[in-house]
Parts: C-alpha cells; structure tokens; sequence
C-alpha cells in the first residue's frame, strides 16, 4: 500500500496496485467507484524506516527477538482498496511478520507483574498486520485534502493494536502527511506524528519516481516505551531508557528527529498485472535517537 510503504509504510516499500475496470457496451453507465487489489511478495518488511532496531542501543536484538525489522526474509502481502467518485474511501493491507507481537506483549505483562521476563520464544505464533483504513478526500481549488483513520490489528498481537489519525494535503506531485497515534502500543506511543512528504513522478517506460521523506515527533513517554519504569511505577536510572520489558542501558528518548529518506522506482511488466518496484532507504533515527542502516529493498506485486 502506498501510504503504508512510502508514507508509512513506506514501511519499506509500496505497492502499485491495478483497477478492476470492466468493460461496459455504449448504452451501460459505469459505477461510481473504483476497486482495486493487490497481492505481494515483498524482499523484505521495514516499517517506516526502521531497519535495524527499535531499542536505544545498537545492535538491537533482531526479529529473532522481537525487534526491527518486521521480517528479514521475503514476505507476502496483500490488500484492496475502494473508492468512491464521493471522495470517500476504504481499504484494507496486510502483511506477515517475522516474528510475535504476542510474546513481546507477553513479555510486558511479565514484567510489570513480577519484575522479571521469562518469555523469550519471540518467534512462537508469529503475527499478521492488518490495517484497516477509511476516510474521505477533496479538493480545494488546485490543492487536495484528506480525512481518515486507521485500526492496525495483530493477529497474535493485541499489545501491539491501535488507531491512527490521516490528514493530509496534496499539491500537483506532492503530498504533506500527518499521522498521528491514539493510544500506546509496543511499537509507539500516544501523540507520536509521523510525518511524510512524498514526491511522485512518471518517467518515460512507464517508470514511476516516488520519494518519501519521513520525520517524526514523539511522544516521550508512554505504557510501553519511555522513561517509567512499568513494574515498580518509577523511573529508569539514568543512562537507561525503558523498552518494553525493562530498563536497558543506551540512549532516553528523544522529541523529534529525521526517520528516513526513501527512493523508489517502479514499472509495470507488460501485460502480465505484474509491477516491480525498487527503493532504496536512507536511514534517519528511531524513537531513541539510534541510527538506522540505509538498506535495497525490493517487491513484486499483482494487481487485478
């Protein structure tokens, strides 16, 4: 999905999907809407930017823990979208993750109960992402708006849920996002914006050039992440930052900062329904200030 990959998503990467446009004799009206679906496999899953660790330390644990990136290895996704000559629209993306939302929500109530954290299988009952979206776009003279919302929910996940507000502007190629988060989750806290200007132009061969650039303003402390800590109600020492499911030596949270710069290319294969697309992503710094590993992504995707 495109918000999702380049916007954020541009987790890591977008989704070009075709519209259903069935063919209508001289005398029939078409609907007032347009359908389009998708189905990916994506090279792997980044989730706005976060290549390497979500944590205020490098290394960070790998998805093998729990941590960035959502999956390491070829991932399938999925998605539909509707909209209406209204304005208004709905949609639906999915994706696989590497490893489970539940076990790291585990691992919290694990530790706000007794102080200690005995989970440690983050790969048992891997989690699916849904995003469920919603909203209505119009234009002001030259100048585009967009109202909405988004629900994420977790399968094997339900510490890691949450609601999401849309405003946007658009402007010929370009387009000013605001995303902000309603509640805490592990993977974010309530009032964290996450902002993006996207760019996107045709080329010749049917290329298309998109670029997204990501910032975000945070919310320092939330249930999850911060600098609280959840099993006794008091603070961190200093030089820790709490994570989850413990206080952990490396960098406290920081207000704002750069998330990534993405570049994309994309094409359709002939007439197969098929596109490929291309990015790569400069990495900025998570919620801690930790710098982010540039990574090539890629991802194949059906349309019909």
């Amino acid at each position: 999905m495109l918000d999702k990959a380049i916007a954020g998503s541009l987790c890591a990467l977008s989704v070009l999907a075709a519209s259903v446009s069935p063919a209508f004799a001289a005398d029939e009206v078409a609907p007032p809407y347009t359908l389009t679906r998708h189905v990916d496999l994506a090279s792997r899953y980044y989730l706005r930017g976060a290549t390497t660790t979500y944590g205020n330390a490098k290394p960070g644990l790998g998805n093998q823990g729990a941590d960035a990136p959502e999956s390491d290895r070829f991932t399938p996704q999925w998605g539909v979208d509707f909209t209406h000559e209204s304005g208004f629209y709905l949609g639906y993306w999915a994706s696989a993750i590497n490893y489970s939302y539940k076990q790291l929500g585990r691992s919290y109530d694990q530790y706000a109960a007794t102080g200690n954290v005995a989970v440690s299988d983050f790969q048992d009952g891997k989690s699916v992402e849904n995003d469920f979206y919603g909203g209505y776009t119009g234009k002001l003279g030259d100048v585009s708006y967009t109202l909405g919302l988004t629900a994420y929910y977790y399968l094997n996940g339900r510490h890691a849920n949450a609601t999401e507000t849309k405003l946007g502007l658009a402007w010929q190629e370009y387009a000013l996002n605001a995303q902000t988060l309603l509640n805490d989750t592990v993977w974010g806290n309530r009032g964290d914006t996450y902002w993006t200007l996207n760019y996107t132009r045709p080329l010749p061969a049917e290329l298309t050039f998109t670029a997204s650039l990501g910032w975000y303003t945070y919310a320092r402390e939330g249930k999850y992440l911060g600098t609280g800590d959840a099993a006794t109600g008091g603070s961190c020492a200093p030089g820790t930052a709490f994570v989850v499911n413990g206080c952990f030596a490396g960098k406290g949270p920081i207000s704002d900062g750069f998330r990534h710069l993405v570049l994309g290319l994309s094409q359709p294969i002939g007439s197969t329904g098929l596109t490929w697309t291309l990015q790569g992503i400069i990495g900025g710094d998570n919620r801690f200030g930790v710098n982010q590993v540039s990574k090539l992504v890629g991802l194949i995707s059906y349309g019909f």
